[in-house]
């Protein structure tokens, strides 16, 4: 259902998406600037039709306003045919199993025994010097880092009131102020407050975003050059980043609250094993 929805999106023509529908006098469908492509007739007052040569006037061109406001609506809704179509047709996804990579975390961050949660601390840790890691800004990096293919990871951000997770550029410059942008080479979500969450647009795109949110799953696309987040309490859709850059491995980003009392276990970010490696679908958080 979801390749049907976008082929028939598509232009006879161009085989793009659609971009202002006109129909020809036999019902052949293109976009208003492949007209311009078109062969012309042979008196050269029309377009004659790819397919069967019908002669069409500029007074025989329809322009498909309502067909142009359903592909508008189809082309809003990709990024979910995306994930369905990937399912549809059984894609190779990569659940990924990854750890949280101390040798990138910042100081003021304690990182669990199992490498799976992090939470902010006043107190400065004890660790060795790293050119890997973040300072001053409090983040740290998963240890995977992808290259190709389509990868799959959920985060559990409970209750926390502050954080954003997604993906960065491996090269990102981690010795200054970090300034979470797709120009700087973040596309990661975030709340603050427990209110206002956004995307690393730039400017910032404010979201609409379940307050029941504790759970995160992130789908990294890198054949389609895109990154998607799904809020896992209803397997509702957060936020895509298209047309991602391929030209430097990413690696999962996270970024815990810092503006809260030290300890506060609701403040905790956690890698969450993604269960029946085998299964790709929109998962539902569990009650």
């Amino acid at each position: 259902m979801a390749h049907l929805f976008k082929e028939k999106s598509n232009c006879y023509f161009c085989f793009r998406c659609l971009e202002s529908p006109v129909y020809l006098n036999c019902g052949y469908i293109c976009c208003l600037k492949c007209l311009d492509s078109l062969e012309k007739s042979p008196e050269g007052d029309g377009v004659l039709c790819p397919t069967c040569s019908v002669v069409s006037l500029k007074e025989d061109i329809i322009h498909a306003k309502q067909l142009g406001a359903l592909v508008t609506k189809i082309k809003n809704l990709e990024p979910q045919l995306n994930f369905i179509l990937t399912m549809d047709q059984g894609m190779k996804i990569f659940q990924v199993t990854m750890t949280l990579d101390v040798d990138t975390a910042q100081n003021h961050l304690i990182i669990s025994d199992d490498l799976l949660s992090v939470y902010y601390t006043p107190q400065k840790q004890d660790r060795k010097k790293c050119a890997e890691r973040f300072h001053p800004s409090p983040c740290v990096l998963g240890s995977s880092r992808f290259t190709s293919g389509r990868h799959y990871w959920e985060v559990v951000v409970g209750t926390s009131k502050e954080w954003d997770i997604g993906i960065c550029k491996e090269s990102i410059n981690r010795k200054k102020a970090i300034h979470l942008s797709e120009k700087n080479g973040f596309w990661t979500v975030g709340v603050r407050a427990k209110k206002v969450y956004s995307a690393s647009t730039d400017p910032l795109t404010v979201l609409r975003v379940n307050p029941r949110l504790r759970r995160v799953g992130i789908f990294l696309d890198m054949l389609e050059k895109s990154v998607s987040f799904w809020d896992l309490s209803d397997g509702s859709h957060i936020y895509t980043f298209l047309e991602i850059p391929d030209t430097d491995p990413f690696r999962p980003f996270f970024s815990p609250a810092s503006s809260y009392p030290d300890g506060d276990q609701e403040q905790v970010l956690s890698i969450c094993p993604v269960t029946n490696p085998g299964i790709f679908g929109i998962p539902v958080n569990p009650q």
